[in-house]
């Protein structure tokens, strides 16, 4: 039987990394202009 560490730690980047390439097609989508003076959310979901 695997282990929890062998599966969760893999699992947890690869669902972080999932969810930030979400984020950047929402914001893509919306048309969402990022940039180093804009708020933490509009900078996380800008282009």
């Amino acid at each position: 039987m695997i282990s929890f560490s062998d599966w969760f730690v893999p699992a947890l980047i690869g669902a972080t990394f999932t969810l930030l390439g979400a984020v950047k097609i929402y914001g893509l989508s919306r048309g969402v202009v990022g940039g180093a003076d804009k708020p933490f959310v509009t900078r996380l979901c800008g282009t």
